[in-house]
C-alpha cells in the first residue's frame, strides 16, 4: 500500500540519480583529454510502480509511480570502426616506419654532392684520363692516389654508415618486442579485471577504454586479429597463434641467427617457431633490416668487389715508372686461407669448398665470333644453357647473363671471357660444360664434362680452372677497401704504361716507355665498360641504380604514409564525432541535470514539511 514516507523515498531517488548523472558528466568532463577514453551516457529509466498490475491489488485509480532509476552507464564506442581503425592504423604504422629508415639510406648516399661516391668516382676515372695523357708527371700520379684514397674512405664510410643503420634497427627491434609482451600481459591482466566485473553485472566502461586502447596501440606494432565470439574470453591472435587468451598471455624473444650475420630472428616463446608478421612496424623493422638496408650493403659490396677486381686486373698488367709491374691498385684481402681459394666453410677446421669471385680465360676470343662448336653449360648445378656451332661468342653470352644464374659474362678489352659471380655471396658456386666453349675456346676450364668441373662445394678445384682468377675477397669488401701498400707509399709504382710479353709466356716483362699511358687509359676506360647486372650497366650506372632504387623506395613509402595518414586522420575524426566529448553539450548536461538535482531537493523539502505537519502539528 502506498505510505506517508514514500515520497521521501521518491525524492531520494530522484537525488541520487541526478547525482549519478551530474558525475558521469563530470567524468566525461574530466577526460576530454584522455587518450583513449570513450564518452559515457547515463540511461534513465522509470523505477518500478506500487500497484502491478493483478487479482490481488488495491483498487487505486491508477499505478503510483515511485521516480527515477538508472538503468545503465555505457560508453559510446562502434566496435566495427574500431577494428577498421586498428586495420589502417597497421599499415600507417609500416610506413611511417618505412619512411623514417629510407630517409636515412638516403642521406648516407649525401646525392649529389662534391662527397659522395658518384662524384668521387668520377673525379677518379678523369685523374687515371689525365695521367694518361701526362704519364711521366708525379703530380698526374698523386691525384690518382689521392682519388682513389678519397673513393676508398668515402665507401668505407657509406659502408660503416649503413651498418649503423642496421644496427640501429636491431636496437629498435628488440625495444618493440619487449612492448608487444609488455602490451600482452597488461591486456591480459585486463581482461581478468573485466570479467570479474562483467561477472557482477557491471559495465566497465574505463577498463574495457583502457583494454582497447592497448589494443591499438599493440596493432602499430603487429598485424593482430581480435576474437570476440566468446563473451566471456577475449583473445588476440598473430597469424593464428594465440598472444593473449582471456588472462593468458604468450611471449615473444629474440634469437641471434648466424646466417644472418648475427641479427636476430623473433620467435615464440613457447615453442621456438619464427613470428611470422604481415604487417605493422615489426615487419617494416625486419623489411627494412633485412631486405632494404642489406640489398645497399650487398650491392655496394658487388659496386666495390668489382671497381677492385677490374682496375686490379688491369693495373697488374701495367709497369710504373719505375719499372715495377705485378701491383694491385687497391689492396686485396682474400677469405682463404691459400691463394688457390680452399676455404673451410662450415668451421671444422677442415678445408671443404674453394671459393672464386673471377675466372679470366686464357684464350683470345671476339664477341661477333661463330664458335662452331657444341654443348650444354651448368651453372649452380641446376640452371643449363644449350649452344649450337651457329651460336655467336654474344649469343651464349647473353643466355648466360639472363638464365637467373647469379652469373655474369663478358669479353674484356684484352679479348679474354671473363666469368664473375654476380649474387650476394661473391662466389662462383658450379661451372660446367659438356662441349669445348668453356674449353679449348674460351680457356676458362681446363676440362669438360662433370670431371672437369668446377664446383664451390670441394677444396682443390682451383686446379681445373683454365685461366687467371681472383680469389673471394674478405666479407664487406667496401668496408676495408683501401690502396694497396706498394702504390700508396710509392706513386712511382702506378702502373700508367703497358708493356711487351717478350719471353711468350704472355705476361708483359718489359715496358713500352716511361711516356706511354696506355695503361692508365684502360683502367679510365672501365668506367665505360659494362660489366655489371648481366653486363647491362657500367659501375656508374650500377652505383646510380642503388640511388635510383632507395629513392623510389622513399617516395612510395613517403606516398604511403601521407595516404593512409589521412585515412586514419578522418577515421578517428569519425571517432571523435561518436565517442569523444563534446563540451557544450556536458555543459548542457550539467545544467540540465543540476536543475533536476535542484527541483528533486525541493521536492523532498515539501515532502519534510509535510510530514512534520503530520507528525508535529496534529493533535
Amino acid at each position: 500500500m502506498n505510505s506517508a514516507f514514500s515520497g521521501i523515498e521518491l525524492g531520494k531517488r530522484a537525488l541520487i540519480t541526478h547525482q549519478a548523472a551530474l558525475q558521469v558528466t563530470g567524468h566525461n568532463v574530466s577526460n576530454a583529454d584522455t587518450e583513449g577514453y570513450s564518452r559515457q551516457k547515463i540511461t534513465l529509466e522509470v523505477f518500478d510502480p506500487l500497484y502491478i498490475p493483478g487479482l490481488t491489488r488495491e483498487l487505486t485509480p491508477g499505478q503510483i509511480g515511485q521516480g527515477v532509476d538508472v538503468q545503465k552507464i555505457l560508453r559510446a564506442r562502434d566496435m566495427l570502426l574500431d577494428d577498421r581503425i586498428i586495420s589502417e592504423k597497421n599499415g600507417l604504422s609500416y610506413w611511417t616506419s618505412m619512411n623514417s629508415w629510407v630517409k636515412q639510406v638516403e642521406l648516407v648516399h649525401n646525392e649529389p654532392s662534391d662527397k659522395s661516391i658518384m662524384h668521387l668516382l668520377d673525379k677518379f676515372w678523369a685523374s687515371w684520363q689525365d695521367l694518361a695523357n701526362n704519364p711521366e708527371e708525379n703530380s698526374a700520379r698523386e691525384a690518382v692516389r689521392e682519388y682513389g684514397i678519397a673513393l676508398s674512405r668515402q665507401i668505407n664510410n657509406n659502408y660503416m654508415a649503413l651498418k649503423s643503420i642496421r644496427d640501429n634497427i636491431e636496437e629498435t627491434i628488440q625495444a618493440r618486442v619487449y612492448e608487444v609482451n609488455s602490451l600482452a600481459k597488461d591486456i591480459a591482466k585486463l581482461n581478468a579485471e573485466i570479467l570479474k566485473s562483467e561477472s557482477v553485472g557491471d559495465n566497465p566502461n574505463d577498463l574495457w577504454d583502457k583494454r582497447d586502447l592497448l589494443v591499438e596501440n599493440l596493432s602499430k606494432l603487429t598485424d593482430i586479429q581480435i576474437g570476440r565470439s566468446d563473451k566471456d574470453e577475449f583473445i588476440i591472435y598473430i597469424n593464428g597463434k594465440h598472444l593473449v587468451q582471456g588472462k593468458h598471455y604468450e611471449q615473444l624473444k629474440l634469437v641471434k641467427n648466424p646466417n644472418n650475420e648475427g641479427y636476430s630472428d623473433i620467435v615464440w616463446n613457447r615453442d621456438g617457431t619464427t613470428l611470422k608478421v604481415k604487417s605493422g612496424e615489426l615487419k617494416s623493422l625486419l623489411d627494412a633490416r633485412d631486405e632494404v638496408v642489406k640489398k645497399q650493403i650487398d650491392d655496394l659490396d658487388l659496386f666495390t668487389v668489382n671497381l677492385m677486381d677490374m682496375v686490379n686486373s688491369i693495373h697488374r698488367k701495367g709497369f710504373g715508372i719505375n719499372l715495377r709491374t705485378g701491383l694491385n691498385f687497391f689492396k686485396e684481402n682474400a677469405m682463404s686461407v691459400n691463394p688457390v681459394g680452399d676455404y673451410d666453410f662450415n668451421g671444422d677446421g677442415l678445408l671443404d669448398s674453394t671459393i672464386i669471385f673471377r675466372i679470366t680465360g686464357s684464350q683470345k676470343i671476339k664477341p661477333d665470333d661463330t664458335v662452331g662448336i657444341s654443348g650444354t653449360i651448368t651453372l649452380n648445378n641446376e640452371i643449363t644453357v644449350n649452344y649450337k656451332n651457329t651460336d655467336r661468342v654474344s649469343d651464349i653470352i647473353s643466355r648466360i647473363n639472363n638464365s637467373g644464374a647469379d652469373i655474369k659474362m663478358f669479353v674484356n678489352s684484352y679479348g679474354n671471357l671473363v666469368v664473375k659471380s654476380d649474387g650476394s655471396n661473391l662466389y662462383i658456386n658450379h661451372l660446367e660444360d659438356s662441349g669445348d666453349f668453356l674449353v679449348k675456346y674460351a680457356g676458362i676450364l681446363k676440362n669438360s664434362g662433370s670431371q672437369g668441373a668446377f664446383d664451390v662445394g670441394a677444396p682443390g678445384m682451383a686446379q681445373r680452372i683454365g685461366g687467371d682468377y681472383m680469389v673471394t675477397q674478405m666479407h664487406h669488401p667496401s668496408s676495408w677497401l683501401t690502396l694497396d701498400d706498394g702504390v700508396k707509399n710509392e706513386v712511382e709504382s702506378i702502373a700508367a704504361s703497358t708493356g711487351v710479353d717478350t719471353d711468350g709466356d704472355g705476361v708483359p716483362d718489359v715496358m713500352n716507355g716511361a711516356g706511354n699511358g696506355d695503361n692508365a687509359l684502360k683502367i679510365a676506360g672501365v668506367r665505360f665498360e659494362r660489366i655489371m647486372v648481366g653486363k647491362s650497366l657500367t659501375l656508374n650506372d650500377f652505383y646510380q641504380r642503388m640511388i635510383t632504387e632507395i629513392g623510389l623506395k622513399g617516395e612510395i613509402a613517403k606516398r604511403e604514409s601521407e595516404n593512409r595518414g589521412i585515412i586514419v586522420d578522418n577515421l578517428v575524426n569519425m571517432r571523435k564525432s561518436i565517442s569523444g566529448v563534446n563540451m557544450d553539450e556536458e555543459l548542457v548536461n550539467m545544467v540540465k541535470f543540476q536543475h533536476g538535482y535542484a527541483a528533486a531537493a525541493r521536492f523532498v523539502s515539501e515532502m519534510n514539511k509535510m510530514l512534520d505537519i503530520i507528525i508535529n502539528r496534529m493533535l
